[in-house]
């Protein structure tokens, strides 16, 4: 096998996929310094305007609410769930094209396995395929940024999502799976970047497979581990925990 570089993922704003506990943990605890320090409630009416996290906002949104904590914790759990089946289904649609490319199946066939994941496809397959079909040519013209078409991001709209996938499958199609290799630069999804690069230099399909599975199932373990440890954090702060105490909270979800 030849071995390819890995090109560095694009920075990305705060993600709790990717994000490790400790940076999370982080997160709060200055929250909580800021919060002591001002004495008001502007600071967190400030930040929950300033993320894009969706999970972090609504945190932000119904933790400092004067909704009853039993209430809050329902919701917490309610967003919790919600954003892990979003999550989960674009992991899925991301391993379904990298198994698809490894076993050299008919772009055609990615997609419709893609629009197979929802009830109500977010885009339709004729309509889908065309537009892939066009981008090498839109992006020579100027008309389309390359960087874009080829952003893979778990954190995408569903249809953006599906278009920038066909777009690497049909790359791999017409000009093989190395050729891709170039584009994942611009791509923020690692769970994409490590693997493709790994079907790139002949790694088999059940071997990929496998390691996809397993590699969705921790990531998706993990965030939810992180999604509780930020509720628990900043119920911590809400009721004036010492920075101390919501510090022994961060660490009761972490192995050290």
């Amino acid at each position: 096998m030849t071995k390819k570089t890995v090109p560095p993922p694009a920075p990305r704003e705060m993600d709790l996929l990717e994000m490790p506990a400790s940076g999370l943990a982080a997160y709060w605890l200055s929250l909580k310094k800021l919060q002591d320090a001002k004495k008001g409630v502007k600071i967190i009416q400030e930040e929950q305007a300033a993320t894009n996290e969706p999970f972090i906002r609504h945190l932000l949104d119904i933790v400092f609410s004067a909704l009853p904590e039993e209430t809050v914790r329902r919701m917490a759990l309610a967003k919790e769930q919600a954003l892990l089946r979003d999550i989960s289904r674009k992991l899925t649609i991301i391993a379904v094209t990298l198994l698809s490319v490894a076993r050299n199946e008919n772009p055609r066939k990615t997609l419709v396995a893609m629009l197979s994941l929802f009830p109500f496809p977010p885009v339709r397959e004729a309509e889908a395929m065309d537009t892939a079909n066009q981008f090498p040519e839109r992006i020579k013209r100027g008309e389309l940024d390359p960087a874009i078409i080829a952003d893979v991001d778990h954190a995408a709209r569903a249809e953006h999502l599906i278009l920038r996938l066909l777009h690497y499958a049909l790359t791999a199609r017409r000009d093989g799976k190395a050729a891709a290799v170039p584009l994942l630069k611009h791509a923020r999804s690692l769970y994409f970047t490590e693997n493709w690069t790994l079907l790139a230099d002949g790694f088999d399909p059940p071997f990929l497979e496998r390691r996809l599975a397993s590699q969705r199932a921790q990531l998706l373990a993990a965030t939810r581990c992180k999604m509780r440890m930020a509720t628990e954090m900043a119920l911590g702060i809400r009721n004036k925990h010492s920075y101390e105490d919501v510090f022994r909270i961060a660490r009761s979800f972490m192995a050290d």
